[in-house]
């Protein structure tokens, strides 16, 4: 994103340009998908797609500049081009491949677990066909997006020449800590590191690293456990800026990897907590106050808009699209197949890499949720009348041959 934005320079300083960039990648996606929808006689749907892209979640997230949503608008673009393509059962274009190709390259470029969401729109792009065997795909898909992790990085670094500032450190010193706090066992800090379990319950949440951080309240876990030993007093005198690009503490992956390893229970605890915070934030169920009940229409408002809610939609949708897999294939079918392995599987990594609950790490994810809802039901609808059918007359035929017999 560092590199596109100084590419956009040229044109002009200042957030105008990536900002157009932005939006205009959101509703070309959305614009794209909608014409689809239209031109395959789908009016209802195309009109229930440009919905999607004003439901106000979504569409107030998109004018935000950071790599979440503009990862999201950019996968979203290179799968319509494909959908607008395929939904009237045309030939996909060469240029048309070769311009989602870019646009999916950079999707898994601009963040580290990108990765998880590009390898079914890239097989959407070159073999739908795969899409009849979802689960075998999903489980292909796992050790693909993991193999793409250091190429992304490689790339990043070696080609684009990014700055490490070494990310994954936020990530340790989150995981230690909540260990530290649902085993109560401070030695998995390492030795010369003296947090007591008071700094330890005061300074750490499920909900997220914040205050762990250089600019947080709690910062001296940072010092001492991201930052070199030799650099630490440097580090105390330092701006959360200049304190992330001090010299790494090569001791925090091991002690890392060594609490995950003595207490596994305390780790699964940690991180279930810190998912179910990011998918119900804000609702009011995930944090009941039975002194000061909300109003019944705050509660399902809450409800309806909790990320977790389209998750489970999502997941029944997954399933019950895949046993549709089993009876016939349809394009509508196999994109929305494409955007729901997607989409749900680069949420789910957050069950491992999550370290805080803003919205916007699950844009994609709930972009194409909706978006698959809606491309698919029609094909839910005619799956479920076909099936109907097909039971009233095996019924019919039952009691003739009874009445016979």
């Amino acid at each position: 994103m560092a590199w596109l934005w100084s590419m956009f320079r040229l044109l002009a300083d200042g957030d105008g340009p990536m900002f157009c960039f932005q939006v205009v990648c959101y509703w070309l996606g959305f614009g794209l998908i909608a014409i689809g929808l239209a031109q395959a006689s789908r009016m209802r749907a195309a009109w229930a797609m440009l919905g999607v892209a004003l439901f106000p979640s979504l569409l107030t997230l998109n004018v935000v500049l950071l790599k979440d949503v503009g990862m999201g608008a950019t996968l979203l673009t290179a799968f319509a081009a494909l959908f607008w393509c395929r939904i009237q059962n045309r030939e996909v274009p060469a240029a048309i491949v070769a311009i989602s190709l870019v646009f999916l390259l950079y999707g898994a470029l601009v963040r580290v677990n990108a990765v998880f969401a590009v390898v079914p729109l890239f097989v959407y792009m070159s073999r739908p066909q795969w899409f009849v065997r979802p689960w075998r795909l999903l489980a292909v898909s796992i050790p693909v997006s993991l193999a793409m992790v250091p190429a992304a990085q490689l790339f990043n670094y070696g080609v684009l020449h990014a700055e490490p500032l070494r990310p994954i450190r936020s990530l340790q010193i989150f995981d230690v800590t909540g260990i530290a706090y649902n085993s109560g066992d401070m030695a998995v800090f390492g030795l010369g590191n003296s947090f007591t379990i008071d700094e330890v319950t005061r300074c750490y949440t499920p909900a997220g690293w914040d205050h762990l951080a250089p600019w947080g309240e709690c910062r001296f876990f940072w010092d001492r456990l991201a930052i070199s030993p030799d650099w630490q007093a440097i580090a105390e005198e330092s701006d959360a800026r200049p304190a992330m690009g001090l010299e790494a503490n090569p001791d925090l992956t091991g002690l890392w990897i060594a609490a995950i390893v003595r207490h596994p229970q305390a780790y699964a605890k940690h991180r279930l907590a810190h998912f179910s915070s990011e998918i119900w934030r804000g609702a009011s169920i995930a944090s009941p106050n039975a002194a000061a009940p909300k109003p019944l229409g705050i509660v399902l408002y809450d409800l309806v808009t909790a990320s977790a809610f389209w998750v489970a939609i999502g997941t029944a949708l997954l399933i019950r699209l895949s046993f549709v897999r089993s009876v016939r294939r349809t394009a509508s079918i196999d994109a929305a197949l494409a955007l729901l392995l997607s989409g749900l599987f680069y949420g789910s990594a957050y069950l491992i890499i999550g370290v805080a609950t803003e919205l916007r790490y699950l844009f994609w994810t709930l972009i194409a949720i909706f978006a698959a809802l809606v491309i698919s039901l029609p094909e839910l609808r005619m799956t479920l009348g076909a099936r109907r059918r097909h039971a009233t007359a095996i019924r019919s035929l039952i009691k003739t041959a009874t009445h016979k017999a």
